[in-house]
């Protein structure tokens, strides 16, 4: 009776624990773990959280409470905010940071100055562009 009891509690966690997600905590705090200094200092605190199991803690989090929150929610509560840039060598750049909605908003620069922002929201099946006032710029629907 013991075994079938853990059985279908592994199984259940497997199963409830959602698919594939962002791993958001873990990343965070691996992000933060760069920015502390040198690489000396970086691999050492790296190992002492591998030590004391602050990673494994955190990726037991994701994977079972936040990527299960993101599946059935489409939103990782702690994803909101993050944020990418980049930049060409013209000068162009893109900025993008993922709302606590799930969607995420983009500000395009161009070399000369020159500023464009566009947010996109995924609903199931579909994918809508807006522009900085919230009109609809385009729309794309994902075939299943």
């Amino acid at each position: 009776m013991k075994k079938g009891i853990a059985a279908l509690l592994c199984a259940s966690v497997i199963t409830l624990s959602g698919c594939y997600g962002s791993y958001a905590c873990f990343h965070k705090l691996h992000k933060w773990n760069g920015t502390l200094g040198n690489k000396w200092l970086n691999s050492i605190v790296h190992f002492g959280m591998n030590i004391i199991p602050v990673y494994g803690i955190a990726f037991f989090v994701d994977w079972l409470v936040l990527n299960t929150v993101e599946f059935w929610t489409g939103s990782n509560p702690l994803a909101a905010g993050d944020s990418y840039f980049e930049q060409d060598d013209q000068g162009n750049s893109v900025a993008a940071v993922k709302n606590a909605d799930g969607s995420l908003t983009m500000e395009l620069t161009t070399a000369a100055g020159e500023k464009a922002t566009m947010t996109l929201q995924r609903d199931e099946n579909v994918i809508r562009a807006l522009d900085a006032e919230g009109n609809l710029v385009s729309m794309y629907e994902i075939e299943k």
